[in-house]
């Protein structure tokens, strides 16, 4: 009788125990860390605090980490599964990055002028509205004045030349070209509007770094010092000459101290009567079309290369406050 009796207690002890477990193993889940999850997400999906659930874990800190699996202690309003799914809803509802294509090689940096519209930049360049927006990742057709648009090179829009000229072109030595170097040096090609005109040249010749290096080339496959140049200032409607040569006596001369953004700077090459030629952007750097690297590369003034090569400072046009 006293062993049945035993044998009964210890069969309830065993069945209440097995009730315990069944009650606990159904009042807690497991759930996988997502990408992106954190504490105060998962919390708030299973109506649990964020205490409970380190505490639960044996959590010190609030960081988790995907694949992490984590045990959800009783009181969750929702399944894991159906977490994940909601997780997995919001992921492919996010809009996708932005893919950023790469220009065409013969597309040009357009700066958009008052009273330019898709239209008439398309009907220019020979290319369709729908192949502008594609190239610039435009939405919509309206522009802004100011606003730098990749187009293709167009011979109304762009005013590519037609001669290729090699670029280091000085046949005279330019020390010894004396007072007529002087009385040329002080014409300008015309004034800045503002300080953000300026800017925004700037910001047009950083675009071309990285085309590539080719002489006597005007387009973007391949250019010279000179049609770098050249390019970017008809950007902003000036007509430089194409050849280095050429562009050394025209604009005001500059000595390297009083340098500002957008002057050329031109430099001795290994042969004495040629010269090279690049635009100052400030802080002693310059942009240009390199031979020795072979593309379109910012440099400093005060690498010993150009330092010693230095032959003198071009403005072709300043701020109204320096007239």
């Amino acid at each position: 009788m006293m062993g049945r009796r035993r044998f009964l207690k210890i069969g309830l002890i065993i069945l209440f125990i097995s009730f315990g477990l069944y009650q606990k193993g159904s009042a807690e889940g497991r759930y996988t860390v997502k990408s992106g999850d954190t504490l105060y997400v998962i919390s708030k999906s299973f109506g649990v605090s964020i205490e409970d659930i380190k505490v639960a874990n044996g959590l010190e800190k609030d960081s988790i980490k995907p694949k992490q699996v984590l045990v959800i202690p009783a009181g969750r309003k929702k399944k894991a599964d159906e977490t994940a799914q909601k997780h997995s809803s919001q992921t492919a509802k996010k809009p996708p990055a932005e893919i950023v294509k790469k220009p065409a090689v013969d597309a040009t940096p357009y700066v958009v002028q008052k009273g330019d519209n898709l239209y008439g930049i398309s009907k220019k360049a020979g290319i369709s509205i729908e192949e502008i927006k594609t190239m610039n990742g435009l939405h919509t057709t309206a522009l802004k004045i100011g606003q730098i648009l990749l187009v293709q090179k167009s011979e109304g829009l762009l005013n590519e030349g037609a001669d290729e000229l090699g670029d280091e072109e000085i046949t005279e030595t330019p020390q010894a070209e004396g007072g007529k170097r002087e009385q040329a040096a002080s014409n300008l090609l015309g004034k800045w509007s503002n300080p953000e005109e300026r800017n925004l040249f700037i910001k047009v010749v950083k675009t071309f770094l990285g085309v590539p290096y080719r002489l006597g080339g005007s387009t973007l496959k391949g250019i010279d010092c000179s049609a770098f140049v050249k390019k970017i200032y008809e950007i902003f409607n000036v007509d430089l000459p194409r050849t280095a040569r050429e562009q050394f006596r025209i604009g005001k001369q500059v000595e390297k101290d009083q340098l500002e953004e957008g002057d050329l700077v031109f430099f001795k090459t290994r042969r004495n009567n040629n010269a090279h030629v690049g635009i100052y952007i400030g802080d002693n750097k310059f942009v240009h079309a390199s031979s020795r690297n072979k593309e379109v590369k910012i440099d400093h003034l005060d690498i010993p290369y150009f330092n010693q090569r230095f032959l003198k400072g071009v403005r072709v046009k300043e701020l109204e406050r320096d007239s």
